[in-house]
């Protein structure tokens, strides 16, 4: 007699084959464990930044960690984080352990206090030995994730998709238009290369500043006409890097899901194979995906977009670290 478990369904699919389906359980990131974010034995660790109070437009962005975390379910079916990629004929992720660190406790108004918080939190996954995976929020974020990461380790190279610089000097100092201006001046990295950058919402004087200190910018349309290449010629070889990515550098047709959107983003194909060639040519000590707004998101496609790539992201730099 066949046991109970064990036995094939009307379908033919045998108990137990198949991990929870998407809309059943708690969805924790990929449904993954939760731990807290000193603890260890873990690769990855995936961090909620639940802040939208530096948003300058549309606010909403605080629900960007929860909305992700519930699209990421549609890859949970085989119950862990070793998937299949069909078009690379491979597991992306094979051997790699990955678990979800919960949010860091945002208060509202709490400014230096939840600042404070987040760079507590990412120093906590730091030290445990696990990559911190942060998902906001708004992009203010970054900036207190990188003082964990220049304090933690060696200060990196800051690799920003955006289609904004976020170089402002007209908005207040803990906006969403200044994590990059506050990267510099704190000298959080050793040096900034900005990718897909376009519209009408960087200063010109901004702009101009950025270059004099440093700053590399590589248009949307220059990214387009001069490919790959040229994008990584910007960035050193062989150093550490730290990888910001704004979910509106992508076309608002394929990530509407956003406070600032702006015409003539980037396609996913490109941005994917953007981070693997990234992954190969430095380590990636961090990583965050911010500006997710679920309020704007039709049909969840830019939350979708953004679990796809996260785990595209981790699985370039796992494959990057076990070459």
């Amino acid at each position: 007699m066949v046991p109970e478990s064990s036995r094939a369904g009307e379908d033919g699919a045998e108990a137990g084959q198949l991990g929870s389906m998407p809309f059943v359980g708690i969805p924790s990131f990929l449904k993954l464990p939760v731990v807290t974010p000193d603890a260890s034995g873990w690769h990855f660790l995936i961090l909620g930044l639940p802040y939208d109070e530096g948003a300058s437009n549309r606010p909403g962005a605080r629900f960007g960690p929860r909305a992700i975390r519930n699209a990421s379910t549609l890859y949970s079916y085989e119950g862990n984080a070793e998937l299949f990629d069909v078009e690379l004929g491979r597991k992306i992720l094979a051997g790699a352990r990955i678990a979800d660190a919960g949010d860091v406790p945002i208060v509202p108004g709490g400014g230096a206090q939840n600042r404070e918080a987040v760079s507590d939190a990412v120093r906590r996954i730091i030290a445990s030995g696990a990559i911190p995976v942060c998902l906001g929020g708004d992009h203010s974020v970054s900036a207190p994730v990188l003082r964990a990461v220049s304090d933690s380790s060696a200060t990196p190279h800051l690799v920003h998709l955006d289609t904004h610089m976020d170089f402002d000097s007209y908005l207040p100092p803990h906006t969403h238009g200044t994590p990059i201006r506050h990267a510099v001046d704190e000298g959080l990295v050793s040096g900034v290369t900005q990718i897909g950058i376009r519209g009408l919402n960087s200063g010109y004087e901004d702009w101009l500043e950025a270059g004099r200190r440093g700053v590399r910018v590589v248009t949307a349309r220059e990214f387009r006409t001069r490919g790959h290449a040229h994008a990584l010629e910007q960035v050193p070889e062989e150093e550490a890097l730290y990888l910001s990515i704004d979910i509106d550098v992508f076309d608002p047709s394929i990530a509407p899901g956003t406070g600032t959107p702006e015409p003539g983003g980037l396609g996913y194909p490109e941005v994917v194979e953007l981070v693997r060639l990234l992954a190969r040519r430095g380590p990636i000590l961090g990583v965050d995906l911010v500006e997710v707004n679920p309020a704007y998101d039709h049909g969840e496609i830019t939350a979708i977009l953004a679990a796809r790539l996260l785990l595209d992201v981790m699985g370039a730099v796992w494959e990057a670290r076990s070459v």
